[in-house]
């Protein structure tokens, strides 16, 4: 009797790029068997491929799918070639031995009349960066979205590049510029779950140390540090952030016990809204491990463009007609300079508006209001300062590990950018 007694292989999960592993088969001499390698896919509705030992690829189950092998030494070598396949399918390796001829399977626990082994090829998935603002009036249509795709077992570092230019509406109503308020930092960026929370129940501690407890019906993508942001009814008081999670405390199967940092009244069946912010909180709630640190107050990842307007008449009081308003914003944040422009006291401009009074930035005519007088002839061009058509962003962004599914993650704008005002409210 022969005996085949042992089957080694790299059972590591497979990206989803052309891989190839090797494997060994160890038994004595003249132990017969057959290997078959067979793939399942991770979607029911596609049929079953089978590994063809002759031309190396996954088909038809035909004779060509098995290999039977009579040893001739004590180690039968051999590799697999795993196709590119971003779905998730698993691979089965089968190994019979011929009973029938006097092989058995006895990897030292008894004999076995066949083995199997089986190795999971993980989908890529893609993480998607993109800016987003509530004020969506006063901009243009928002530049294409950065994305990185790749295996979440890859351990290669990716770096994306964040290159978009942020510009105001182009109408009366929405074109009162962009003020740049600050550089954009870590925390400006958040990812928010799609996942639904239902509020099962709401429990007011009596020692405020502990915590106000909220048990929810679902935790998938929740950790720790995380925002409640919103809520379906009702208001929130102040800003609450997750500060503990019970997993054992639960209504539903998914659900669970969060500890949140300041009281609530929130009622049953309310949803909540949450925002993981900054690379740490975000890693740990999507398991992709994003590298925001060159987003800081230190580091000039915004810039502005310089806003200049061209004097339509004359002018010899605080109202200035220009050949256009669009970008100028009015509430006493623009500073303006220029050929005779009078700044020797505040000069703010206060309002932005049509020659008729309407409150509408123009693209062709238009007045500012100025805190100061002004003397300035037709043609002279003047140079505004606090306010843009366009900020640019460019930085970048380091990827160490991917999610194992996919991700947005969004750049708040609302936090750096404020849009301009016709006039002080």
């Amino acid at each position: 009797m022969a005996n085949i007694t042992s089957f080694t292989i790299d059972n590591k999960d497979l990206i989803a790029a052309v891989s190839v592993r090797s494997f060994t088969i160890t038994g004595d001499i003249g132990a017969e068997f057959t290997l078959q390698v067979f793939a399942t896919p991770a979607s029911s509705s596609v049929a079953h491929k089978f590994y063809n030992f002759k031309t190396r690829v996954f088909g038809g189950c035909i004779s060509e799918n098995k290999l039977t092998v009579k040893m001739k030494t004590n180690n039968f070598s051999g590799s697999i070639v795993f196709p590119a396949n971003s779905n998730g399918d698993t691979y089965s390796f089968l190994l019979l031995p011929a009973v029938d001829k006097g092989t058995n399977i006895n990897f030292g626990n008894g004999l076995q009349n066949q083995f199997e082994t089986k190795i999971t090829q993980v989908a890529n998935s893609i993480v998607t960066f993109t800016p987003i603002t509530t004020a969506t009036s006063n901009y243009e249509s928002m530049p294409t979205s950065v994305t990185s795709t790749t295996s979440p077992i890859s351990t290669n570092v990716i770096k994306k590049q964040i290159d978009w230019d942020i510009e105001n509406k182009d109408d009366g109503a929405g074109g009162f510029g962009l003020r740049l308020i600050r550089q954009p930092i870590d925390t400006d960026w958040y990812f928010t779950p799609t996942a639904t929370y239902t509020v099962k129940e709401a429990v007011a501690t009596s020692d405020v140390n502990e915590g106000f407890k909220i048990i929810v019906d679902d935790l998938t993508d929740l950790c720790t540090g995380m925002y409640i942001t919103a809520v379906s009814s009702g208001s929130l008081s102040g800003t609450p952030i997750i500060t503990a999670i019970d997993r054992n405390t639960k209504i539903s199967e998914n659900g669970g016990q969060l500890t949140v940092s300041l009281p609530q009244t929130l009622a049953n069946g309310v949803e909540l809204t949450f925002q993981a912010r900054g690379s740490s909180t975000i890693s740990k709630a999507t398991g992709a491990v994003v590298d925001f640190s060159n987003w800081n107050a230190n580091i000039t990842s915004a810039t502005t463009e310089q806003l200049t307007k061209i004097v339509r008449t004359n002018a010899d009081s605080n109202t200035v007609e220009l050949n256009g308003t669009r970008g100028i914003s009015g509430g006493d944040f623009v500073t303006i300079r220029g050929l005779n422009i009078i700044n020797a006291d505040t000069n703010l401009i206060l309002t932005n508006r049509t020659s008729g009074g309407d409150a509408e930035a123009s693209s062709g005519s238009g007045e500012i209001i100025l805190d100061v007088a002004q003397t300035v002839k037709a043609g002279t061009k003047i140079y505004f300062d606090g306010c843009t058509l366009k900020v640019t962003l460019k930085n970048s962004i380091k990827i160490a590990k991917h999610p194992s599914s996919n991700k947005i993650i969004y750049l708040n704008l609302d936090n750096f950018i404020t849009p301009g005002v016709n006039t002080t409210s």
